[in-house]
């Protein structure tokens, strides 16, 4: 009987697929207690011609793709026909320890409550071992061995993640997804120029999805301090009138719509801010705002002049909302008006991030990780301290702000990407 399915997925990784499969075949296992299932992603190499060299093993099959399907909907095709009780994913790249299959699925007979088993792993560069990784405070997608029928039953991998697959999985299984980590670096995980999570572009666009369903599952708990932090938060967003790069930058039409109605629309939509304010020397600005219930304030001259820190604009901003307020503000959320991408679930992230780690502010940073001013959240201390925070923390996004017409042209093309 199959304890064991090997799933080895590949997409033109001609040049790794022997070392993979031959680590696979020479397991300290009975070969008759696992099978090996290579599923080839419509590979435009020569991988399908080295995988049919492996067909005269015991129980060793192959799929192929007609078109490429991405790594989790391949994935799901081969764990649906895998025999196995249990399933583990490598990529072809890779390739695993001799005791690998035994030792995992040894634990795993051993505690058959849980759903899945990691193992730590060791980075591999140019054929040389780099240094052994822990699995558990950075994960990865592959070498984790799943009881396969738990895993069907409770929703497989979303196709729609061609990657960070495994992310999406673990928040979208919440409780269930029961992991344990064997503290054994039995897995070799290989780093090369043509690995997908080098592509930034391609991480980008997921790192995003994942940042909105993590927003989406945020359970913060309610006790004394949190409650008080999360008592009154305000949102604040600076809108000058006298851009000089792209003229009446603020409300420059995006989306059929004035580029600051997405941040006041983001802070509305948020869990947990309660009110929305805009700073602003235009009568304009402020008129067009009030459509969209936000709450003006008129910004003196002196704070309307190009060389004035914005940091200074949400200190005025917070003591004008203050002197009205019997209820001080707990949070401050500092948002940008030519930031259109900015979303609630971004703001719910960061405000739920502060909290869980106890932080005094939380920055957004872009994909090259330099902060940007998209948003940033902060205790009152850290609004009115004069040096930095010690404890900062950040979130990842990947937003375009807008200062001038190429970055228009950015926006534009990558909506059309996405």
């Amino acid at each position: 009987m199959i304890k064991v399915s090997v799933i080895i997925t590949n997409y033109n990784y001609e040049k790794f697929l022997s070392r993979c499969i031959n680590s696979v075949i020479n397991q300290n296992l009975n070969s008759s207690d696992y099978e090996i299932i290579v599923i080839d992603d419509a590979s435009k190499d020569n991988s399908i011609e080295i995988i049919r060299q492996y067909s005269k093993f015991d129980n060793f099959k192959i799929i192929k793709n007609k078109k490429n399907l991405g790594v989790a909907a391949s994935a799901n095709k081969a764990i649906r026909k895998a025999q196995g009780k249990y399933f583990v994913r490598l990529d072809a790249d890779d390739y695993v320890s001799k005791d690998f299959l035994r030792i995992m699925t040894l634990y795993l007979e051993s505690n058959p409550k849980i759903l899945a088993l990691a193992c730590d792993y060791i980075l591999v560069q140019n054929n040389d071992k780099v240094r052994v990784v822990s699995s558990e405070n950075f994960p990865i997608s592959c070498g984790i061995m799943y009881n396969r029928e738990k895993f069907l039953k409770y929703g497989a991998y979303n196709k729609n993640f061609k990657h960070r697959e495994e992310e999406e999985l673990r928040i979208r299984f919440g409780k269930k997804y029961n992991l344990e980590y064997l503290k054994i670096p039995l897995y070799r995980y290989r780093m090369h120029k043509n690995n997908k999570t080098l592509n930034k572009d391609y991480a980008n666009k997921f790192r995003s999805k994942i940042n909105l369903m993590s927003a989406k599952n945020i359970n913060i708990k309610f006790d004394k301090k949190n409650n008080s932090l999360l008592e009154n938060v305000i949102a604040i967003i600076p809108a000058r009138s006298n851009s000089k790069r792209l003229k009446n930058k603020n409300i420059y039409p995006i989306w059929k719509k004035p580029m600051i109605y997405w941040a006041i629309e983001a802070a509305k939509k948020s869990k947990f801010i309660k009110s929305v304010y805009v700073s602003s020397e235009s009568e304009k600005i402020l008129k067009i705002i009030k459509k969209y219930k936000a709450r003006p304030i008129k910004r003196p001259k002196y704070l309307s002049k190009d060389n004035v820190f914005k940091i200074d604009v949400i200190r005025h901003a917070y003591e004008h909302i203050s002197l009205k307020l019997k209820n001080k503000p707990s949070l401050i959320v500092s948002l940008q008006a030519n930031s259109p991408e900015v979303v609630h679930q971004d703001l719910d992230y960061a405000i739920n991030h502060l909290i869980k780690y106890n932080l005094n502010e939380v920055s957004s940073i872009n994909s090259e990780n330099i902060q940007n001013a998209a948003f940033r959240v902060m205790k009152k201390q850290a609004l009115f301290q004069k040096s930095l925070s010690t404890y900062f923390g950040v979130v990842k996004t990947d937003i375009v702000d807008i200062h001038n017409k190429k970055d228009l042209l950015r926006l534009k093309n990558k909506k059309n990407a996405l």
